[in-house]
């Protein structure tokens, strides 16, 4: 029996990850959690994304600022007791996993991550090690290791761009957004708009079409000088890549399968990173501005989602409740 609790104890000293615990991370509806990562935050795998909302700081061009993360509770949703699963990569490929826990008020606010929590810590410095002495071995150069960061997730590569305080292209946008901006070059104006509000939290919860696993969310409606911004979210939980052939709106009636119910074209004025291809097992944010509209109870704007060389193709109305009451940015 002795010998038995001898080789317990030697297998649980020879294995230190059989004791690893993972962080349990509390977050609530009226105070923001933040998680500062030792590396860049790329991407998440959020198991309740709709309830436990990831944000990032806006407007700042400080390196720090691209380490933060900040969790909070959907007010709206209805629970008083939720958990889910939260695995954070950061750019140097290193995966962080925690268990997300609805709480009144946390007890702990602000959260320094270090190296020694990430999950595959040991499995990436392998592969590191591995790789630097195939390179070593063709090249025949002798210098220290050196760890390159993995790919960037089209998201992560996005919001570094937001706050590093570059555009698409590459430049500068730290001019303000102001009313003569507006008045000179009303394009700019919205691409700006646009562009520091892609991310916002979704304000309008669980609204959205779908065609099998790939959705597309309303997450918000805003309304700025005469223009009315849609910010979008499209979803692709399948392996297929979605390739999109159009996105087509339009103003129709209420009444669905009716002789009477005729559709007129309602273009925008506006649209911002509408993509053409969503991979598979990800997700594309975007916004479509319009000239400013409402809509009585009988109307709704309706979406048409096309898919290209497919049949994965889905329709969203939107009614004139939300349309007629939106937000201010």
């Amino acid at each position: 029996m002795r010998n038995f609790w001898i080789y317990i104890a030697i297998i649980i000293l020879a294995c230190p990850t059989c004791t690893a615990q993972v962080d349990t991370i509390q977050v609530s509806r009226n105070y923001k959690t933040l998680l500062v990562f030792p590396s860049p935050y790329d991407f998440a795998v959020n198991g309740k994304d709709l309830n436990f909302i990831e944000s990032f700081p806006q407007g700042s061009s400080s390196e720090v600022a691209r380490h933060m993360v900040m969790l909070i509770y959907n007010d709206v949703a209805p629970d008083t007791k939720d958990y889910t699963n939260y695995t954070v990569y950061t750019q140097d490929g290193l995966a962080y996993d925690f268990i997300l826990e609805l709480v009144d008020i946390p007890d702990k606010k602000r959260w320094t991550i270090n190296v020694s929590m990430a999950d595959n810590k040991d499995e990436f410095i392998t592969n590191s090690i591995g790789l630097e002495s195939q390179r070593k071995t063709v090249t025949g150069i002798s210098e220290e290791p050196v760890i390159v960061d993995s790919p960037k997730h089209r998201f992560g590569q996005d919001r570094e761009n937001v706050l590093s305080g570059q555009n698409d292209e590459g430049n500068e946008t730290d001019l303000p957004i102001t009313l003569d901006l507006y008045k000179r070059d009303k394009k700019e104006y919205m691409r700006r708009r646009c562009y520091y509000n892609q991310f916002n939290k979704p304000k309008i919860m669980r609204f959205y079409g779908r065609s099998g696993d790939v959705f597309l969310w309303l997450q918000g409606i805003y309304y700025d000088n005469n223009e009315l911004y849609f910010q979008f979210r499209i979803h692709n939980k399948e392996s297929i890549d979605y390739d999109l052939n159009f996105l087509r709106f339009s103003i129709g009636t209420n009444y669905r399968n009716t002789s009477s119910n005729q559709k007129l074209d309602h273009s925008p004025i506006y649209q911002y990173k509408v993509p053409k291809r969503i991979k598979g097992h990800s997700e594309n944010h975007f916004i479509v501005v319009f000239d400013k509209f409402t809509l009585d109870r009988k109307k709704v704007l309706l979406v048409d989602m096309d898919e290209e060389r497919g049949n994965r193709n889905l329709s969203l109305s939107i009614d004139h409740n939300l349309i007629n009451k939106p937000l201010n940015f």
